[in-house]
């Protein structure tokens, strides 16, 4: 899916954490991926990281995307500070955990709709995107594999009109929670995709063998 594609609509992808249960900070961990490549329409040169992975993805469907940083984010600023469809954003107070970075990045979105989702998560294909985006409406869409199993993945999709509600919430808030506190779907996609993300030394070398 070439640039021209591409649909007005931001996402916000965190990169904030300390990486705690993989052991090592994994966000510019090498990582490649056959069925990724696959998907994905593109190929990968052995240079790209786990994050370039995640951003790459949601560059293929959205205009931009809203990279918060917290631990080692001058090390993400210095890598990406001359995308010129990345805003970098640096959230002071990641140690308060993820929704944190989401309420400092989500004041920053520029279009009507907002995807979110997180830079450990290197396998979403355009698709998803895709399918969240033609059949969006004012309520929040959460990706599913199938309507057999409803467990929400990522990304999410939102109206800006349920910014307030996050913003305003506590730091220490689940923004799960939150979100399904309110008007929601959830959307099969037919990828588990949606549920893979790099946590552990086992799941990042399960992942980057596929």
């Amino acid at each position: 899916m070439s640039a021209d594609l591409t649909k007005p609509v931001d996402c916000l992808i965190t990169a904030a954490g300390l990486s705690s249960r993989m052991g090592r900070w994994k966000m510019m961990l090498p990582f490649s991926n056959r069925e990724l490549n696959r998907e994905s329409n593109r190929e990968q040169d052995g240079s790209e990281t786990i994050l370039d992975c995640s951003i790459a993805n949601a560059l293929c469907f959205c205009q931009r995307v809203i990279l918060v940083t917290g631990y080692r984010g001058e090390e993400i600023h210095s890598r990406y500070e001359n995308h010129p469809r990345i805003k970098l954003v640096h959230n002071r107070s990641y140690s308060l955990g993820l929704f944190s970075s989401i309420q400092t990045g989500i004041s920053h979105c520029e279009t009507d709709y907002l995807f979110i989702t997180h830079g450990d998560m290197p396998l979403i294909p355009p698709t998803v995107f895709s399918e969240l985006w033609r059949q969006r409406d004012f309520d929040t869409l959460f990706p599913v594999v199938s309507t057999v199993d409803e467990q929400p993945g990522h990304p999410v999709l939102l109206h800006r009109s349920a910014f307030e509600a996050v913003l305003n919430a506590p730091s220490h808030s689940r923004m799960r929670s939150l979100l399904l506190a309110g008007p929601h779907r959830y959307i099969s996609v037919g990828t588990d995709a949606i549920h893979q993300d790099i946590d552990t030394p086992e799941r990042y070398q399960q992942l980057q063998l596929a």
